[in-house]
Order: structure tokens, then sequence, then C-alpha cells
């Protein structure tokens, strides 16, 4: 119950018993008679039970004694019932609605401490959730930092260029390994990432190319956590995961590949390359030689700015 609600009742209750206070009181004290209509007729049968009391003056006495005594007793009783029927209605009143009101407040005690206790819990789970997330997020973040240190420490060993590292966007992880084994000999080293993860150690690593599937399944957020913007692993859309990019790094060659790019025209390429804001597409499945071609041509043809040209010459130099 609202503390509007209680407050209109309780007032509610104080003016009712107000005014039952001042009509019965003012019918029953001030002789309106409304509630007294037999005063008169006690009053006379009185005077003639006195007048029929006969014999001796001590028998008279007596007897008229003993009704004036039944009069007071009856007296007694008639005032009792006039202050009774004043007051008795509003106290009852004023001790039912208290009683009645306690017993809510302490209804509503149980129930908002229940809901606390509840948000209390959901918070402290969200809480840990956030926690879970964040070292999860760690551990990712350092495996790829490990791996491309790897990666640049077994070219060193076989006296070769820092590979040029590929962010690859999916959720199959086989496929990633294949690559891996399939494009080092050409100076590339893929770094598996779902959707969800790409922006972890993005400016770190300093990725050259980004190769994305344009499909993914759900990944497992709690549903409390879908929809909300603070939560640290929430998943973007993949236009605007790309968008994102970009903003990071302008001069990075973004591809997007998926079975529904076989056997596009020249026209809905490009169209549907502009749609998604990547600078190719390729059909899958795919030669892993092909996808090569497609790197290489992006990185000596794709979009350059001082800072890529740079960066062709000197690989490491994307790396900031």
């Amino acid at each position: 119950m609202r503390d509007r609600t209680k407050k209109s009742v309780k007032w509610g209750s104080a003016v009712v018993a107000l005014l039952w206070v001042i009509v019965v009181g003012f019918d029953q004290f001030f002789g309106v008679g409304t509630f007294d209509y037999a005063a008169s007729a006690r009053e006379e049968q009185l005077q003639s039970m006195m007048k029929a009391c006969k014999g001796t003056f001590k028998q008279r006495y007596e007897c008229k004694s003993a009704i004036l005594r039944a009069q007071g007793r009856d007296t007694f009783n008639y005032w009792g019932k006039k202050y009774l029927l004043t007051f008795a209605p509003p106290l009852f009143l004023y001790v039912a609605f208290h009683m009645w009101l306690g017993r809510v407040e302490t209804v509503e005690e149980v129930l908002r401490r229940k809901r606390l206790a509840i948000r209390m819990e959901k918070r402290r789970q969200k809480d840990g959730r956030i926690a879970m997330e964040q070292g999860r997020q760690r551990t990712v973040s350092a495996k790829r930092r490990q791996a491309i240190q790897q990666a640049q420490q077994e070219a060193s060993r076989e006296d070769r260029k820092r590979p040029l590292t590929v962010m690859v966007v999916t959720q199959q992880e086989i496929f990633v390994d294949q690559m891996k084994k399939a494009i080092w000999e050409s100076g590339y080293f893929p770094v598996q990432t779902d959707l969800r993860d790409v922006f972890l150690s993005y400016r770190e690593i300093g990725y050259h190319i980004i190769l994305t599937d344009t499909e993914f399944e759900t990944p497992d957020i709690h549903p409390d956590d879908m929809n909300d913007k603070d939560f640290p692993g929430k998943v973007m859309p993949l236009d605007k995961t790309i968008k994102g990019l970009r903003e990071r790094k302008e001069n990075v060659r973004i591809i997007a590949m998926s079975p529904k790019f076989a056997g596009l025209q020249a026209e809905d390429y490009i169209s549907t390359a502009t749609n998604l804001g990547v600078d190719a597409l390729i059909e899958k499945p795919f030669e892993f030689t092909a996808l090569v071609e497609l790197f290489d041509q992006l990185m000596d043809t794709g979009k350059k700015s001082a800072s890529d040209s740079d960066s062709e010459t000197d690989p490491d130099s994307d790396n900031a």
C-alpha cells in the first residue's frame, strides 16, 4: 500500500471518529433526545413508584431509599451507556485501524526485505558475472599477446620477417588452426577471435588484415546482461563492429567471407562490400592459396595512408 493511501485512510478514520463523537455526544449529553426518547417515561415511573410507598414513616423512608438506590444504579448504567455509546465506537475504530495498519506494514516490510534480498542477490550475481567476464577477457588478451610473441620468435629462429597479423573473426577454431599452418609460409599469422572479443588488445597487437564471418551464433551471455550497455562482454552487430574497427585503425584491411557470396556479379559484389563496410569478399569454402593472394593484393593495393605505406616497408611499424 502506498504512503498516500495510508495517510488518506488514517485521516479518513480520524474524521469519521471525530464526527461520531460530536454528533452522538451532543445527542447524549445535551438533550436532543434522539437516543433518549424514554427519559421522561423513566422520571414519571420513578415518581409513581415513590408515591406507591405506604405504611409508617420508617416504612415509607426505607421504600423510597430502596427505590433511589436502585435509581442510582440505573443512573450509573444510564450514563455509562451514554459514554460507551459516544466513545467506544471511535476507540474501536482507532484500535482496529492501527492493528490493520500494523499488519499491513509488517507484511510490506517482509515483502520489502525479500525484494531487497532478491535485488542484492541479483546484483551479487551480476558483479560475479562481470568479474568472470573481465577475467576471461584478460586471459584471452594475454593468450593473444603470447601467441603473437611466439610467432615472432619462431619467425626470428627461421630467419624470416615478422609475420603480418590477421584477425580471424569466427567461431570455428579448427578452421583457424588449419589456416595458421597454410598461410605461415606466406608471412601471415592468424589470431582467432569471437565477435565480442574483437577489441581486446586491438591497438596493442596492431592487426594488418581482418577476416570475418558474416553470421554468428548467439554467445552464451546471461539474459540480464544482453541489454546492459555497461556489461564488458556485450556483442555489437557486425556492421557496428566493423565501423568501430575502422575508427580505431583506418588503414586496416577487412575481408568478409560467406557461402552467400558465390556467383556475385561485379555490381552486387561492390554493393555488398559497401553495405558491410569491408574491402573485399571471398566465397566459402575457399583454398588458402586464394586467400593468401587476396591478402597480398590488399596489402599492395589497399587503401593507403602515410602510416600504411611505412607499415608495408616495415610491418612492425603498424604494431603500435
